[in-house]
């Protein structure tokens, strides 16, 4: 038996005795099924393409906000991208007005809910937090991340006068990002005691600030 859309007839004597050739027997049933099978690959692949480049709104950055400053309107926009993302969506672009950069946040990030916070800071009353900028060459060479404890120092000045001062014992790395202005360095804020925040912004202004990452007291 045959499973082909046509059947073949057996060959049969004419009137004057000769054999007529076989025919096939032509089945619209498989035929049609065929198509439908044909068809519906056709609109899969094209419903595949449609989602592969399928694109969402979401929330982008448009002007540098720096760490601990509030997000405003003029600071954000919205730009249609394609994949799969985690970017805060542009429907809800009015619910991050206000919070702060947990990270300084450049020009065409996406913005995402880990990069702003909503200002609490969970300091002590004794103590501060304080931006600084280090070069790579002061600070671990696989870099620092939130959480981590590090010692902070003043380095001395290129004119070797005074020597390398201990600013912190502990300090506490809450935010760090690459500085667009260094390579290889970093920006990051400090949790330290409130009466020596201002000798380590001082350090950093000077570019004589190094830290070095510790184990964390217990």
């Amino acid at each position: 038996m045959t499973s082909s859309a046509f059947r073949t007839r057996p060959p049969v004597s004419t009137a004057s005795g000769q054999l007529s050739l076989p025919t096939r027997q032509f089945r619209p049933g498989f035929a049609a099924l065929g198509l439908f099978l044909i068809l519906g690959l056709a609109f899969s692949g094209a419903w595949l393409y449609q989602q592969a480049g399928a694109k969402v709104d979401v929330v982008q950055v448009v002007r540098q906000v720096a760490v601990g400053q509030p997000l405003t309107r003029d600071d954000l926009s919205t730009v249609a991208v394609a994949g799969d993302l985690t970017a805060v969506g542009a429907g809800n672009l009015e619910s991050v007005l206000g919070q702060t950069a947990a990270v300084t946040l450049l020009p065409g990030t996406l913005l995402q809910r880990e990069m702003i916070s909503d200002g609490s800071t969970g300091l002590t009353a004794d103590q501060s937090q304080v931006g600084v900028a280090v070069s790579g060459a002061q600070m671990p060479a696989d870099g620092l991340v939130p959480g981590d404890t590090v010692e902070v120092y003043r380095l001395a000045d290129g004119s070797g006068e005074g020597s390398t001062q201990l600013l912190v014992q502990a300090a506490t790395v809450t935010a760090a990002n690459p500085d667009p202005q260094s390579n290889g360095g970093s920006l990051l804020t400090l949790t330290v005691p409130r009466n020596v925040g201002g000798a380590v912004a001082s350090a950093s202004g000077a570019g004589q600030i190094a830290v070095v990452r510790i184990k964390a007291p217990s």
